[in-house]
């Protein structure tokens, strides 16, 4: 499934062409409008990561399992999947 949300982070992502932290996505995505709840936005760049549609800073937990790092500092970056899915949509 792929929402409108992470059509707009996406093409955040692409327009500034490197990574960039979270508090900036935030505030770029604020600035055009388009604001998503803190829990919201880390349960879609946790999902898009996993679709490997973004590229971001993982933190290991004591188990030894991998999580997505979510504080203002992260980066994210889009990937090459990310940029295809990107334009494929923005063509239709």
């Amino acid at each position: 499934m792929f929402t409108y949300a992470w059509l707009k982070i996406l093409d955040t992502l692409k327009k500034r062409g490197t990574r960039i932290s979270i508090g900036e996505l935030r505030t770029a995505l604020d600035a055009r409008g388009f604001h998503i709840e803190e829990d919201d936005l880390a349960g879609d760049l946790g999902k898009m990561q996993g679709f490997g549609l973004i590229e971001s800073n993982l933190l290991l937990t004591s188990s030894g399992d991998a999580s997505l790092g979510l504080d203002d500092s992260s980066s994210i970056g889009i990937t090459t999947a990310g940029l295809r899915r990107l334009a494929a949509i923005v063509k239709i």
